[in-house]
């Protein structure tokens, strides 16, 4: 399932003073390239270029006998790494970071490289349980997953369903746990680039993660036009627009 990450920062009004600092920013073998959004003058589009070992990257997409195969075979070739491009988007007027990858070892050098490079303070975005239900209030057309923390006993207590905001189970556990809530999956209420309007967005408030799905499954990324209005609505939520 595709992950985007979300930070959020102060400061930074400039994106081409931005997009200048970052691009050809080396980091040891890896290195940033930056520009400014042809669609959206606020947003620099950061690709963090890095070398991930050949046999785990393969294996990642492939199963054990086909990898074993093309990894022989590239191996005898000389090839023994290939180079990852790991998307970001940073946005000077809703203050935020939006990483593409759920790889926790690969997040912590990109935040860390831009920390440095761009003198400021990246914090992973934080949702409260009251700031979800208002996500999934004003912005949802459907509420179909949530999680609670901690209740009953459980560490964790999932409840599925269609339009689980109707459900009386659900609304018992609101009422009774209203600080409990903190991941929500439901189906946005956004302009789509192509009229899918399927597919679901799991909010994580601990981690400050996006993740989407469809009814067939998993799938890549959605369009940048529909994330943008997602990170947005989390942005104001959070009321830390620029």
């Amino acid at each position: 399932m595709s992950v985007v990450t979300i930070y959020k920062f102060d400061g930074l009004s400039n994106s081409q003073q931005v997009a200048k600092l970052l691009d050809g920013q080396k980091v040891n073998d890896s290195w940033f390239t930056a520009f400014v959004s042809k669609y959206n003058k606020n947003e620099v589009v950061v690709n963090y270029w890095v070398y991930e070992d050949l046999e785990n990257s393969i294996k990642k997409i492939l199963d054990e006998n086909e990898s074993m195969e093309i990894v022989s075979y590239l191996q005898q070739n000389g090839k023994t790494r290939v180079l990852k491009r790991i998307y970001c988007y940073l946005n000077t007027m809703m203050k935020t970071l939006e990483i593409y990858t759920g790889s926790e070892d690969k997040i912590d050098q990109i935040v860390t490289a831009m920390e440095k490079i761009l003198k400021i303070k990246l914090s992973r975005v934080v949702l409260s349980s009251a700031e979800l239900q208002n996500i999934y209030l004003q912005h949802s057309n459907e509420l179909k997953q949530v999680m609670f923390k901690n209740v009953e006993g459980l560490f964790y207590e999932i409840l599925r369903g269609k339009h689980l905001e109707n459900n009386e189970k659900f609304k018992q556990y609101m009422e009774k746990f209203p600080e409990s809530l903190r991941v929500i999956s439901f189906r946005p209420r956004i302009k789509f680039l192509n009229g899918n309007n399927k597919y679901q967005v799991t909010l994580n408030g601990d981690r400050g993660t996006m993740k989407f799905s469809s009814p067939n499954g998993e799938f890549d990324f959605r369009p940048r036009i529909e994330i943008r209005q997602l990170t947005f609505l989390i942005a104001s939520t959070l009321g830390f627009l620029g």
